[in-house]
């Protein structure tokens, strides 16, 4: 039992961090609030600085990229996988619809852009880099036809900083960060007629959008977040957020070294000047503060000359840099910065120096981070999206999908789909290639399935130019593995027993 504030005896608990007469935690008192207490009054300045640290700092813009490239690459290419059993389809016409279905999106992704300048592919990347550098993004579709496009639909993105109360209304329980809320369910979003941070027009407009089209039930905006770690949780929080601070003051101590490298490495030279009899300066020394070279001062380009007055002195500090533990002390800091960031270390300074085995590690790691992101991305954006120009292309008459508006179950069935995005990173292809080899001889994986994870493209397209290839070159189907090579290496860390060395480094 224990004393509290109020003068309350309370029950310790089992918790050595929860007792409030632990001498070391008793100044640690971090708010209990609801996500929108915790979250939404910060917002602001974390994009700010989140965005500031991506423009200027060299490992946070290599981060966000490194995620970028990682989860969305050049974009994630549909691949239709269409139930043709719910369907009834016989297999060459469900082979026929989706190759019909593919380029029908293909079609779409060149003109979905409301300002006409992206294709969805470049979209894709930005949608999922400003989600996670800012927190998260609003999409929004519009309809308007267009001269050389079958479809209407438009895709308009929203910045975070735009999603916000009406007229800045503060937070209620019904509305919370330019969240509308009906019983606890998402009802629509608020947003400015254009980013507050513009130095131009006339004052802010808001609108609002209903979540979902009360006529159809398909989304009207969507809100791309980052993940969502509390229940209630409406906003998502910028990537940086957990290491701005960090961020900023390794950022703070390499221009210092930087500086004071630069600064040890030019050269001073100080004269003094000669006395008459009397002990008079012969010459006036140079005013203090002059920023012009006069007939008393040299200046070269990497020689200063100053003249002082008679009697003075100079005291030279040693050179001291570089730093000789500067890289130990920041690659040591960045290891926790990358472990915030679900991004190893190697990867986060692109510099691998450990052996196959620890890097092939840090790869795995990484690549399981981006599939989540991955996934993320596909249920907040991608298939809200595709469901969009599936439902216009059907409404138009532009393909047949029987049953489409009227069963649940074969909607669901036409809009299945792959989305193949980019392939793992190989630190030792030929070790990558035998282990595929023997996954596809004991059935644990399919050719198909090994083209998406490794090597890319489309498997149809390329088995159709194997085959070509083979009838040309008059050649045999070969082996479908090379079981022999893996036996050679077998250890999974790249040393060939033949050899003794380790072929990953």
């Amino acid at each position: 039992m224990a004393l509290g504030d109020a003068g309350v005896w309370e029950r310790a608990g089992g918790y050595k961090a929860g007792r409030r007469d632990n001498r070391k935690l008793r100044s640690w008192k971090p708010g209990e609030g609801s996500p929108a207490t915790d979250i939404l009054p910060d917002l602001p300045p974390l994009r700010g600085r989140s965005r500031d640290l991506e423009r200027n700092h060299p490992i946070a813009r290599g981060g966000i990229q490194t995620k970028v490239n990682g989860v969305v690459g050049p974009g994630l290419t549909l691949k239709s996988t269409l139930d043709a059993k719910v369907l009834g389809l016989k297999d060459e016409d469900a082979i026929q619809a989706q190759y019909t279905l593919e380029r029908e999106w293909e079609l779409f992704c060149k003109g979905c852009d409301y300002t006409g300048a992206m294709h969805f592919s470049d979209l894709q990347r930005l949608i999922y880099h400003s989600a996670r550098v800012s927190g998260d993004i609003g999409i929004v579709r519009r309809f308007e036809r267009r001269v050389g496009n079958p479809y209407g639909t438009k895709l308009v993105l929203i910045e975070a900083d735009r999603i916000s109360n009406p007229n800045r209304v503060s937070d209620t329980p019904t509305l919370q960060g330019g969240v509308a809320l009906n019983d606890g369910r998402i009802d629509s979003y608020w947003f400015t007629d254009r980013h507050p941070g513009d130095l131009f027009g006339p004052a802010l407009k808001w609108s609002n959008v209903p979540r979902v089209s009360a006529d159809t039930g398909l989304p009207l905006m969507l809100l791309v977040t980052s993940e969502i770690t509390r229940p209630g949780q409406l906003r998502g929080e910028p990537l940086f957020a957990p290491v701005e601070e960090a961020l900023k003051m390794i950022g703070d101590y390499s221009d210092a070294e930087v500086h004071a490298a630069v600064n040890d490495a030019l050269l001073f030279a100080f004269e003094q000047l000669g006395a008459n009899e009397d002990g008079e300066t012969l010459i006036d020394p140079p005013q203090t503060g002059s920023s012009v070279a006069g007939a008393d001062e040299v200046q070269l380009e990497d020689l200063s000359i100053t003249t002082l007055a008679n009697g003075s002195t100079i005291n030279v500090k040693k050179p001291e840099r570089p730093n000789a533990a500067f890289g130990d002390f920041v690659n040591a800091f960045l290891q926790y910065v990358g472990a915030a960031l679900e991004i190893p270390f190697e990867l986060l300074i692109m510099h691998f120096s450990a052996s196959f085995s620890a890097s092939r590690a840090a790869l795995e790691l990484a690549w399981k981070g981006f599939q989540v992101d991955q996934a993320r991305l596909v249920r907040q954006a991608l298939d809200p999206i595709r469901e969009w120009q599936f439902t216009e292309m059907v409404a138009a008459g532009r393909f047949e999908a029987e049953g489409f508006f009227d069963d649940p179950i074969k909607r669901a069935a036409w809009l299945a789909c792959q989305w193949v995005g980019p392939t793992r990173i190989q630190i030792n292809p030929q070790v990558e290639a035998n282990a595929d080899g023997i996954d596809i001889a004991n059935g644990v994986k399919t050719r198909e399935q090994v083209m998406v994870e490794r090597t890319g493209g489309n498997f149809e397209d390329k088995s159709r130019q194997v085959i070509h290839e083979r009838e040309v070159l008059g050649v045999a189907n070969p082996a479908p593995t090379t079981v022999q090579a893996a036996e050679e290496d077998n250890t999974g860390d790249g040393t060939d027993k033949k050899k003794g060395k380790n072929d990953g480094q």
